[in-house]
């Protein structure tokens, strides 16, 4: 067998060896999990709530974390940024959030740097405080205006890749190198 041969098939049994540990090791770490939302997946609430609520079984990183809260026609009534306390991510809804029924999409980063993503909806009765009802001491001849509905601010997209990887893309390259150089002094050291 020439050093070639050797080399090449050192290089593919490495290889192989880095695809198992890589590929078994994913399945073991596993990335944090939703154990519960505010209000309740196809739960029907009173009104539409001032705050959507969401609790990891691990904090989440406040960086990267995207919730949108979604009417019918799919207008995102989520105002200002994701707010993290403990366990639980909270996004703020816009007031004038009409009845109806809505869809929670969201993406949390994970104690382990990951991004994580998944949705829930709920249906709410009436609008939020804001809109629902009439004015306070508004008799038959006075005149009540419905309060205009705020424009949504529009969706940012905040995906980015966590460094993490890239720490994990190099550690895997400086042992792949690693192997390969000593896998040639090695076959140079045999002739």
């Amino acid at each position: 067998m020439t050093p070639q041969t050797r080399l090449r098939r050192t290089f593919a049994a490495v290889l192989a060896a880095l695809l198992i540990v890589l590929g078994s090791s994913t399945a073991a770490l596993a990335h944090d999990a939703v154990t519960g939302t505010n209000p309740a997946d196809g739960s029907t609430v009173a009104s539409v709530p001032d705050k959507i609520q969401i609790t990891m079984n691990n904090s989440p990183a406040v960086i990267g974390s995207q919730v949108l809260l979604l009417d019918e026609t799919g207008r995102n009534w989520a105002e200002g940024d994701v707010a993290v306390l403990d366990t639980v991510a909270t996004q703020a809804v816009r007031p004038g959030a009409p009845a109806g029924k809505y869809t929670v999409k969201w993406r949390l980063v994970s104690s382990d740097s990951h991004p994580i993503e998944g949705e829930f909806s709920f249906a709410a009765t009436a609008a939020t405080a804001a809109t629902a009802g009439q004015a306070v001491g508004a008799g038959p001849l006075q005149s009540v205006q419905a309060p205009t509905e705020a424009a949504p601010a529009p969706v940012q997209d905040n995906s980015s890749v966590p460094w993490s990887v890239f720490a994990l893309i190099g550690a895997l390259i400086v042992v792949v190198v690693a192997m390969v150089v000593v896998a040639r002094r090695r076959l140079s050291s045999e002739e």
